[in-house]
């Protein structure tokens, strides 16, 4: 008896912790990467425990038709712990949304070694209706910049590629060579809804559940707070023959390897290798060999996709320098190859790039 009682006050603990979630909260705005939050469900201060949405993918009717979401929540707590409970919308979702508002239901089992709770969200969801694009913007509707959709424009080539950085005659090959590009966030969440990034040929990807590149304020891009979703934040290129010049300061900081963006239902399939990271001061860029396919053809071809930002860089100790974290915006060039979905003045923050090397 004395086991049965435990266990019931147990499973009471757990549900007040977790409260009755059924309340229809004030609206909100789906912004437009697509994740909103709609409550936080905790573990009982005595036991971890085991959390799972049920069921996965949920749906609401908008003007007549089917608008799903993906729940997003962790799969463990620890004991007493707590967690955001996430939905999120693909660009079709958003645009079903758009201009109309719903009440989406969330359940979240949670599961403790003796008991077991379920909290139900009522969330009220709304998207602003679209602002149809002017003529030559390329702007799609998609100033938050969460990417584009079935009706996005394509890619489109540079009309000549990026010539080769020229090499002084004073500069030194250099050794310990480390390429790390960190893409804009909201992006790498957009095409993660698809088939996501991959990395290969020696590039690799370094997940995490939060950017190691904040977004700046009013950028849209994404990554300043964790999501509690990992996602391939960081790639890293393997090493490949680079040069620096102490007399002027420049540099040319290269990889190797191969990152693809991959979402086959909305047409996108672009790939990025070869980074060069141009050191100049204020002409400082990434260059990367671009191609593509589908609704996002690209031929190969090398192309300044950022410009970066190395002010108050490089730090420097004793032959070892490190230029961490520069921010990039995309250039001209840049803009065209993303198909203008990221335009500027403020919307052609893509992340960051960091890059290292020792003096022999």
């Amino acid at each position: 008896m004395t086991g049965r009682i435990a266990t019931v006050l147990g499973a009471l603990a757990l549900a007040g912790a977790l409260g009755s979630g059924s309340a229809v909260a004030k609206v909100r705005t789906v912004p437009a990467g697509g994740l909103v939050r709609v409550g936080t469900v905790r573990c009982a201060a005595s036991e971890a425990c085991a959390v799972q949405p049920r069921p996965k993918l949920i749906g609401a009717k908008v003007a007549g038709k089917k608008v799903k979401a993906r729940v997003l929540v962790p799969a463990f707590l620890g004991a007493g712990g707590k967690a955001t409970v996430r939905l999120r919308f693909g660009a079709g979702a958003l645009g079903r949304l758009a201009g109309h508002s719903a009440v989406f239901r969330v359940r979240v089992l949670v599961r403790g070694s003796g008991s077991q709770s379920t909290q139900v969200f009522r969330a009220t969801l709304k998207r602003p209706a679209a602002t149809p694009a002017k003529p030559g913007t390329g702007g799609g509707g998609n100033s938050g910049g969460s990417g584009p959709t079935r009706e996005a424009p394509r890619s489109e080539p540079v009309t000549s590629e990026s010539p080769p950085f020229a090499r002084p005659l004073t500069a030194k090959t250099v050794e310990s060579v480390s390429v790390k590009w960190y893409p804009r966030a909201s992006w790498l969440g957009y095409v993660a809804s698809g088939e996501g990034t991959v990395a290969t040929g020696g590039a690799s990807a370094v997940n995490s559940t939060v950017s190691p590149c904040p977004a700046q304020p009013g950028s849209g891009e994404g990554g300043g707070v964790s999501s509690g979703v990992s996602l391939p934040y960081e790639i890293d290129f393997t090493a490949a023959e680079s040069w620096f010049d102490p007399a002027s300061g420049v540099a040319a900081i290269n990889g190797t390897g191969s990152v693809s963006f991959l979402y086959k239902a909305h047409t996108i399939n672009l790939t990025g290798s070869d980074p060069e990271i141009q050191i100049n001061g204020s002409s400082s860029q990434a260059v990367f060999r671009f191609s593509g396919s589908e609704g996002t053809p690209y031929p190969n071809q090398r192309v300044a996709l950022l410009k970066l930002n190395p002010s108050g860089q490089p730090t420097q100790e004793g032959n070892a320098y490190t230029y961490n974290l520069m921010r990039g915006t995309l250039t001209p060039d840049g803009e065209k190859v993303l198909a203008g979905f990221y335009a500027a003045p403020t919307n052609n923050g893509f992340g960051c790039v960091s890059a290292s090397f020792t003096v022999p």
